[in-house]
C-alpha cells in the first residue's frame, strides 16, 4: 500500500522503519509523528495499522502521558505588605 492510498486520519508505519514509529496521515502530502508535521512522498510504501495495533498504540500513548510528571509552574512571589503598612509611608498615614 502507498501513502496516497491511505485516508486522512489513518495511522500507519513506513515499511523498513522501526516498529516504534507510528505516523498519522494529515493531508495528501503530510503526516504527523509525535504531533510534528512532516512531508512525505505520495508513493512511499506504508502499512496501515490494524484495529488491534491501533488500540495497543493508543493505550501506550495514554499510559505514557499519565506517567509524565505535569510541569510545575512556579510564580515569583513578592512579600505582600501587611494591612497596617499598606496605607502608611515614612511620613505618616495616607488618608
Amino acid at each position: 500500500m502507498t501513502f496516497k492510498e491511505l485516508q486522512t486520519g489513518d495511522y500507519f508505519r513506513i515499511l523498513g522503519m522501526s516498529i516504534g514509529y507510528v505516523y498519522r496521515k494529515t493531508s495528501d502530502n503530510y503526516c504527523t509523528l509525535n504531533d510534528t508535521l512532516q512531508p512525505i512522498r505520495p508513493y512511499t510504501s506504508v502499512r496501515k495499522l490494524t484495529g488491534a495495533e491501533l488500540i495497543d498504540y493508543l493505550a501506550q500513548q495514554t499510559t505514557a502521558a499519565e506517567q509524565k510528571p505535569k510541569p510545575v509552574v512556579r510564580l515569583k512571589s513578592r512579600p505582600v505588605p501587611s494591612r497596617e503598612k499598606a496605607g502608611s509611608t515614612k511620613y505618616g498615614i495616607i488618608s
